[in-house]
């Protein structure tokens, strides 16, 4: 099977609902999502996965992590869980972040991902431009208190994230869904759209210190 036609594994532990998916030749997306530990959890759900569209893991492609921002936990399971897999299958482990710069193919303006951080006063938000082919960072991924986010978005910006994040400031803004909940789907679709060439190798990303 041609390298581009084989599947792709997602692994997206990041937020508190843990999913995988399985990104098939064609198209097709299977995903599951979890509970419980996730590091006791996790390999099985990929051999439930795998098992579910009669492949093997040889037959992977590569494997992407998404490392978030969100759970320390959740980000070092999946890339703990990558590397080594694809060590022993001598395929891709990669990391994909999902407030990293948007796709070619995205929209023209100014992308402002923008996502609330669980169970904490914060938000995760990044600023970009996109003119023709190219993309710019107009302001990196950095952590904001929640109240800070009307200010951090510029007018007319193209937001990827919680309208209620901006109060008033929202209808100012065009809104390109939100994502409030990331997927292992939702990871599947950034890392196909983004290409192999913008994958990082598999570490966590990590934006405020640990407590």
């Amino acid at each position: 099977m041609e390298s581009t036609l084989r599947p792709l594994l997602a692994l997206e532990l990041s937020c508190p609902s843990s999913t995988v998916a399985l990104g098939l030749p064609g198209g097709e997306v299977l995903e599951r999502g979890f509970g419980g530990e996730r590091g006791r959890a996790l390999l099985a759900e990929v051999e439930a996965l795998m098992a579910a569209a009669g492949l093997a893991p040889a037959d992977l492609r590569a494997v992407v992590a998404g490392t978030g921002p969100g759970s320390y936990t959740g980000l070092r399971i999946a890339c703990a869980a990558a590397r080594p897999l694809c060590l022993a299958l001598g395929v891709e482990a990669r990391r994909l972040c999902r407030l990293s710069p948007p796709a070619p193919c995205s929209p023209a303006g100014r992308p402002a991902p923008l996502l609330r951080a669980p169970d904490l006063p914060v938000v995760y938000h990044a600023c970009y431009r996109r003119d023709a082919d190219d993309v710019s960072v107009r302001q990196a991924l950095r952590v904001l208190p929640r109240d800070a986010a009307p200010a951090a978005v510029p007018a007319g910006a193209l937001v990827l994230g919680d309208p209620a994040l901006l109060g008033d400031a929202a209808a100012a803004c065009r809104f390109l869904g939100e994502s409030v909940s990331p997927s292992a789907r939702q990871l599947l679709q950034l890392a196909e759209a983004r290409g192999a060439a913008a994958w990082s190798p598999a570490e966590p990303l990590y934006l405020r210190a640990a407590r």
